[in-house]
């Protein structure tokens, strides 16, 4: 029963470094966009076998009579790192598919949130 419990807690940890890593990639982002990008999520997909995704939306309401709102993705390895190129598409049905295909394993509003306590 320790073995299990003590390759449950190793896999919590791994899986807490990798989104770690994936999230200090974030801020980076957030820098780059503090008052429009919102919503990070790492997800797979089975299109993109063996790499994780980060996602973020960004939204622009200089036109606050058509506000828009975009999807951007970046790659990274299964060890949190990243593969530094983005998601591209060949037409309108492989991104649509690829998109329903995503599955989302963490998400938070922000891009500073992943280090605060829990329960704050």
């Amino acid at each position: 029963m320790k073995r299990i419990t003590k390759a449950i807690e190793m896999k919590r940890d791994l899986h807490k470094k990798v989104t770690d890593r994936m999230m200090d990639s974030a801020i980076e982002i957030n820098k780059r966009c503090p008052e429009t990008c919102c919503d990070f999520r790492v997800m797979t997909s089975p299109m993109r076998k063996e790499t994780l995704i980060l996602r973020w939306t960004s939204v622009n309401i200089e036109n606050v009579d058509k506000p828009s709102q975009c999807y951007f993705y970046e790659c990274f390895n299964l060890d949190g790192t990243s593969q530094h190129c983005s998601v591209n598409y060949t037409d309108q049905q492989e991104a649509n598919q690829f998109f329903e295909s995503l599955t989302t394993h963490y998400k938070q509003a922000f891009a500073i949130d992943h280090k605060l306590e829990e329960y704050v």
